[in-house]
């Protein structure tokens, strides 16, 4: 494996969406399955925004979120991913946002991201 998705990024993926850098669509578009991870967290992320209606999966959210392990591999939460993302030297108090950082720093991943707040941050490598 080589990337680990932010969470906007595997749902922009799943859409085709026209907010995907070319990059990023080309590497989506010839990836294997292997190439590309989440983070366990990026599954609560999304079932949050379908729950409360940001976002309408179909043909359901579970079914959807279910799909998503045929699609990409998940990467769990670890005690050392855990301890790592409240050791990031980084103001950002978002636990999401640490813990895929910390994700992709474990794994040594690129993280394929449009978020300015971790580009800014450069604590991790990033493609956009």
């Amino acid at each position: 494996m080589k990337y680990l998705l932010d969470t906007h990024a595997v749902l922009w993926i799943a859409e085709s969406s026209p907010r995907l850098s070319s990059k990023v669509r080309t590497l989506a578009g010839g990836a294997d399955a292997d190439d590309l991870g989440i983070a366990a967290i990026n599954l609560l992320e999304i079932a949050r925004k379908a729950h409360t209606g940001e976002i309408d999966l179909q043909p359901d959210a579970a079914t959807w979120l279910d799909d998503l392990g045929h699609r990409f591999r998940i990467l769990p939460l670890t005690p050392k991913i855990a301890w790592r993302s409240v050791q990031l030297n980084w103001p950002d108090k978002d636990p999401a946002d640490r813990l895929i950082c910390a994700t992709a720093l474990e794994h040594k991943l690129t993280l394929i991201t449009h978020d300015q707040e971790i580009r800014r941050w450069a604590g991790v490598a990033v493609l956009w």
